[in-house]
């Protein structure tokens, strides 16, 4: 599969196909195909991303092309593709990536917001723009639409991973969420605790043990939550006294 959409990625930068043949194409091809796990999605997206490097204008012209798709695997591999050419130029690829957040679908929704991120498949834009990207990131977790919002919590969790001495400065920039209105950001911010809780427990417990006094209900269940997942039972006296004060 991965051979037959490089060559229709080939075959349009080379102009043998016209944008709406690469398209059809591709919906065809690409239909069916599992968004989670990511895996394939994304070796796909950056296989024709490398692909498209040498002609940035054909590279707009793709990603434009296969984002309006109504086939959500080929909008996901748009985000794949993305997640590759905003390491070069973030800020061009802000609307795009702005766009795929806010998809219908949530596995596409969830790639997107890893479109700056730190993978497994490479080093996102974080690594060469830092502010750029802290910024960005930084207005989402006050926009208006939740999923923009949502996509915050989740953004920067493979760049925290990586860099231990980001992950204080990535709870605080979160704070504002605990009481967020929509439990689908509060959930998800429910997900970036827990995943930064397993790689660094006592710092997460510091976090909510700091926060107790000056948060609300919403937080605190958020905290309840958190507390309550495998990861806090390295800690466990630790747990059960926060637990405790909530």
């Amino acid at each position: 599969m991965q051979d037959e959409f490089l060559a229709l990625v080939t075959d349009r930068q080379n102009g043998r196909l016209d944008a709406e043949t690469m398209l059809s194409r591709a919906e065809e091809l690409l239909a069916g195909l599992n968004l989670y796990p990511a895996d394939t999605i994304m070796v796909i997206g950056i296989a024709a991303a490398d692909v498209l490097d040498s002609t940035p204008g054909m590279a707009v012209d793709a990603v434009l092309k296969l984002m309006s798709s109504t086939e959500r695997e080929v909008r996901a591999v748009t985000a794949a593709m993305v997640f590759r050419f905003a390491r070069y130029q973030p800020g061009f690829w802000l609307d795009t990536i702005h766009h795929l957040i806010t998809d219908e679908d949530w596995e596409v929704r969830d790639l997107a917001a890893h479109c700056f991120d730190t993978q497994e498949y490479g080093e996102g834009a974080a690594e060469f723009h830092f502010a750029f990207v802290l910024e960005t990131v930084g207005s989402w977790i006050s926009d208006p639409n939740f999923l923009l919002r949502r996509a915050a919590t989740q953004a920067l969790l493979g760049y925290a991973l990586k860099h231990a001495e980001f992950r204080p400065k990535l709870l605080e920039m979160l704070h504002p969420l605990l009481d967020d209105p929509s439990e689908y950001v509060r959930d998800n911010h429910v997900a970036a605790l827990r995943k930064i809780g397993r790689a660094d427990p006592a710092l997460v417990m510091d976090y909510v043990e700091r926060s107790l006094a000056a948060t609300g209900e919403l937080a605190h269940e958020t905290f309840r939550t958190v507390l309550n997942q495998p990861w806090a039972n390295k800690l466990l006296q630790r747990k059960a006294e926060l637990l405790a004060k909530l």
